[in-house]
């Protein structure tokens, strides 16, 4: 049973993985990684349109739904049949079966080429990257990030998206007709992650469906679900990013270096603090045989236990820093439907 099938079966079980808090180390975060439908730009389902138009033209009654269009869709999007392909046996199972079931001899000419225009055409008028979207994209790759853009989609969408450059806004692309790999398919996480040498740690994953978000955090990526612009921005937001700035990734890493740089001073200081008060411990049991011995070691230790505080001071105002504005909780908000689940 492959996971689609089981999230199907117990959506709660796994959509409550995706609406744990999750705790954020933006030191840590290198990629962002997209979908592109519903996400950068609206879905505008041609698919659907394009079988309106086959039913209407030859009295046929398909629906996106069927198991039989179901099944082929999945295959079209893996890249095990193309679009091509999917439009034949579209025709042999609806029509030309329908019409000898029917014992009606005479078939209606078929142009595939034809519908594959109408394809093409209606998802090249129709589909438009979000201005909002694409800004943020540009934004977070000037500030260093590498930005990547992991897609289901059908080859005939594909070859439109190159066409109108939608693509050159990424650094790399995976699409599920060249893969042959689609999400949830937790292998397709796992294959992207190793082409762009990351860890899932370093990753913040942006889907609209929750089902592709479940194997993204199960592999210990930050996930984002994606409703609007606006919710989008929201969880920016709540990550500690209200703007994207050029030295954006250079200024959380500037944070993360000085708590370290305390972190490491505090702990030399520390011991050497520990050092000097042992030694002043020491000599002061024998204070009156060895004056001048102990009167350097309490010297020595009250400049170690000035400097000892003062690191304490510091390091905990940079421990703070760190927690508040590079480890921020994220919590995917759920909306009243789901909640009465």
């Amino acid at each position: 049973m492959s996971f689609e099938e089981k999230y199907q079966k117990d959506k709660e079980h796994y959509d409550k993985k995706v609406y744990k808090t999750q705790k954020v180390k933006l030191h840590k975060i290198k990629y962002w990684l997209f979908d592109f439908a519903g996400v950068l730009a609206e879905g505008p389902k041609v698919l659907s349109k394009v079988i309106a138009i086959i039913n209407n033209n030859y009295g046929l009654n398909i629906s996106k739904k069927d198991p039989f269009v179901s099944k082929e869709r999945r295959k079209l999007s893996s890249g095990r049949i193309t679009s091509r392909d999917f439009l034949e046996k579209l025709f042999k199972e609806y029509y030309h079966k329908q019409k000898k079931d029917q014992n009606k001899a005479k078939l209606q000419e078929v142009d595939i080429d034809h519908y594959l225009d109408i394809w093409f055409n209606k998802y090249s008028q129709l589909t438009q990257v979000s201005s909002d979207m694409e800004e943020i994209v540009l934004r977070l790759r000037k500030a260093g990030y590498i930005v990547c853009l992991i897609s289901n989609t059908y080859d005939i969408h594909a070859k439109s998206n190159k066409i109108k450059g939608f693509f050159d806004l990424f650094d790399q692309v995976f699409l599920s007709n060249e893969l042959r790999m689609r999400k949830p398919e937790i292998e397709k996480y796992k294959y992207v992650l190793d082409k762009i040498k990351a860890e899932p740690s370093e990753c913040i994953f942006i889907d609209d469906k929750l089902m592709n978000l479940v194997p993204a955090r199960k592999l210990g990526m930050t996930v984002i679900r994606f409703e609007s612009f606006e919710k989008f921005k929201y969880y920016l937001n709540a990550l500690n990013i209200d703007e994207i700035t050029e030295d954006l990734w250079a200024e959380i890493k500037n944070k993360y270096e000085t708590y370290e740089i305390s972190k490491k001073d505090y702990k030399a200081g520390k011991k050497s603090y520990k050092k000097s008060k042992k030694e002043f411990k020491k000599l002061k049991k024998k204070k009156s045989s060895k004056k001048k011995k102990y009167h350097k070691a309490k010297k020595r230790f009250k400049v170690r236990e000035k400097q000892y505080e003062k690191l304490k001071r510091e390091y905990k105002k940079q421990k703070k820093t760190k927690e508040k504005e590079l480890e921020p909780k994220l919590k995917l908000e759920q909306t009243e439907k789901q909640k009465e689940k």
